[in-house]
């Protein structure tokens, strides 16, 4: 390196710009080791936005090989003593069996055993676990419009038609349950604060702001569900639980009696990075829908009756979606919601992939793609395993789902 400094300060300088292109700009483009599995295909036949992202890993791996293999013979040019030496010795074949003389025997046997052969394997491969419910379009913090978790985003996702408005709640100083993303104020007020430090009566003096300068109070939780309820297009909440060690049990507790005091939970769901939290919910209220947001890779899904917290759905980031993750959610009847998708057109390929909700912070555009898939989709029990209104139901043994309410 000392020798030959340019050359090596330009190959550092591709491996930064390879890192920040695979990790930051081009992490929901690129395949995973993740999608590399048995049902790789039937994604790539189904899915344009599938190929798509194949293609660009394909074009993404060869660039990186080249420059791979242009750094291996820069290297080894440094080392002149270098005399490789290679030895063989010769390894006698056991005798084989021609079986291109026993297929030509009985050609019309194995013709027959592997056209059935080919039959049984695609029948097998293309044949899906029906997703359990039509997809929802949700959108994210409210409406990107306006502040986000606002009241005034909650009513223009409404305006645009969403099924939900995804909000945030934690607690004030003075355990009343607000809406907010950030446990501190500075991003959106300009106020470096901690909600945790500030009364209800001090976080509404404050104003959230957007990108286009519209201005919005921090709601309570209670004014989002009365919002909603009153709503003209009648829209659900997605609420996420964003508690601090220990505020879980205040959390929970307040949420259930808002909902049941406004008789809200047909057209609520719940969803928190905090398992501890969703646990709790589930115990409280287990005939309410209740997921698990989770941030980065879940690896395997293997859901088992016996374990503690089943979700009713996992809500993931885009840049995790992977054909596996999809295959095990479909496999244990679990819906998929993924955040943040605005692109309409990825909004149709994430649908036709399997996935059950789309969470955009455009709700007009995440609307729009919903419906005009679910025009075309078909809906029958070999597609989904319920059409039903409102969220599924478990029947008593916990083995299957009510068609519709009796």
């Amino acid at each position: 390196m000392i020798h030959q400094p340019k050359l090596w300060m330009i190959l550092i300088g591709i491996f930064l710009l390879y890192y920040v292109l695979q990790t930051y700009i081009l992490k929901e483009m690129l395949l995973t080791a993740s999608d590399f599995n048995f049902y790789f295909l039937r994604y790539f036949l189904f899915s344009s936005y599938f190929r798509v992202r194949t293609f660009g890993f394909i074009a993404f791996s060869i660039l990186w090989t080249i420059i791979e293999v242009f750094f291996i013979k820069q290297a080894l040019k440094t080392k002149s003593n270098i005399d490789p030496v290679c030895s063989f010795e010769p390894v006698k074949l056991k005798k084989t069996v021609n079986m291109k003389s026993v297929i030509v025997r009985h050609k019309i046997i194995y013709s027959i055993l592997f056209s059935l052969s080919c039959l049984i394997f695609v029948i097998y491969y293309f044949n899906q676990q029906p997703i359990l419910h039509l997809p929802y379009s949700i959108g994210h913090r409210g409406d990107i419009s306006q502040p986000e978790n606002s009241l005034e985003g909650i009513l223009a996702a409404d305006t645009n038609h969403a099924d939900f408005a995804e909000i945030d709640i934690q607690l004030t100083k003075d355990n009343v349950l607000v809406l907010c993303h950030d446990t501190n104020l500075k991003r959106l007020t300009g106020k470096d604060v901690d909600i945790s430090e500030l009364t209800l009566d001090e976080i509404q003096q404050l104003k959230t702001t957007n990108q286009e300068g519209k201005t919005a109070k921090i709601p309570t939780l209670e004014e989002a569900i009365q919002t909603a309820k009153n709503a003209p297009n009648q829209i659900g909440l997605l609420i996420e639980f964003k508690p601090l060690e220990g505020d879980q049990e205040k959390t929970v507790s307040q949420t259930i009696e808002l909902i049941e005091k406004y008789e809200f939970s047909d057209r609520a769901m719940f969803m928190s990075m905090d398992q501890e939290s969703m646990q709790m919910m589930a115990k409280k209220r287990p005939d309410w829908w209740i997921g698990y947001c989770a941030f980065g890779n879940l690896g395997r899904i293997n859901i088992r009756l016996d374990d503690p917290f089943i979700p009713d759905f996992i809500a993931i980031e885009e840049s995790a979606i992977n054909t596996q993750l999809l295959e095990d959610a479909r496999n244990n009847i679990l819906p998929v919601y993924v955040w943040t998708v605005d692109d309409t057109e990825k909004v149709t390929d994430y649908l036709n992939m399997g996935v059950s909700g789309i969470i955009g912070d455009a709700s007009d555009q995440v609307a729009y793609s919903v419906d005009k898939y679910e025009t075309s989709a078909p809906k029958d029990d070999f597609h989904y395993v319920t059409t039903c209104p409102g969220f599924p139901q478990l029947t008593e043994d916990e083995y299957g789902y009510i068609q519709c309410p009796r």
